[in-house]
């Protein structure tokens, strides 16, 4: 059988990082990007995976990142996992600025990336396409609303993708909740999240894995909407 391909946007750490090992775990070849170097860029190359750097924010890095995928001649998995988040700046001009990055990764980079590689997921057998948004997408927290909304138009935008890309290709959002806290989250937003999780816990990167996994062997899921937050979405956010 022809081995499988699998791009993932966002690849040097956290979730992106682990997507990467679990799908070389299952044989796949991995294409990732990373947005600036760290020693697990290093790492992934010593694994095998064929990376590219861009920053999303830059018309020109992100043009040139579309333009080495045009060489992909097939693509079986592509993963929308970059993300930017900056809490709420108190200035009008910066806020403004802020919304402008968050719209460039959450969703200019990924309609261009989805018309770049399309010709590529099509040569694929079952070719998937999971982004992942947030929980916020439905019920935004003020606070952060400009990232916020630019989640929601990733969400959105995979929607109008599960049309355009039928029936050849598959389109899910996963939303994940309080997956694994940040180092610079003190032990009061901790429980202040988790007071709200009726799960009660972090989830870790493995819930959302085993989402993937399972969106990857259902031929017949297409446009869901998924949560992996612990019954966040469903109590106060």
């Amino acid at each position: 059988m022809m081995q499988k391909t699998a791009l993932i946007t966002g690849i040097g750490h956290r979730l992106g990082f682990y997507l990467a090992q679990k799908l070389l775990e299952q044989g796949y070849h991995v294409l990732g990007h990373y947005h600036q170097q760290r020693d697990s860029i290093d790492e992934l190359r010593s694994m095998g995976v064929e990376l590219w750097q861009a920053d999303f924010c830059q018309w020109d890095s992100l043009q040139a990142f579309a333009k080495g995928l045009e060489a992909v001649p097939r693509l079986d998995v592509l993963i929308h996992n970059a993300s930017a988040f900056y809490p709420a700046a108190d200035s009008p001009t910066q806020q403004a600025l802020d919304m402008a990055r968050f719209a460039a990764v959450h969703m200019q980079a990924p309609l261009l990336l989805m018309e770049t590689l399309k010709k590529a997921l099509f040569q694929g057998e079952d070719s998937c396409v999971i982004a992942m948004t947030d929980i916020y997408v439905h019920h935004p927290n003020a606070e952060f609303h400009a990232y916020c909304a630019s989640k929601a138009g990733l969400d959105n935008l995979m929607q109008s993708y599960v049309r355009l890309l039928a029936p050849k290709v598959r389109v899910n959002c996963i939303e994940p909740g309080p997956i694994l806290f940040l180092d610079e989250h003190d032990e009061a937003h901790r429980q202040h999240v988790l007071q709200r999780t009726p799960l009660a816990r972090e989830g870790g990167f493995e819930p959302i894995w085993q989402t993937i996994r399972m969106i990857l062997e259902n031929s017949y899921l297409t446009g869901a909407r998924i949560a992996v937050d612990g019954g966040r979405s469903v109590s106060q956010l």
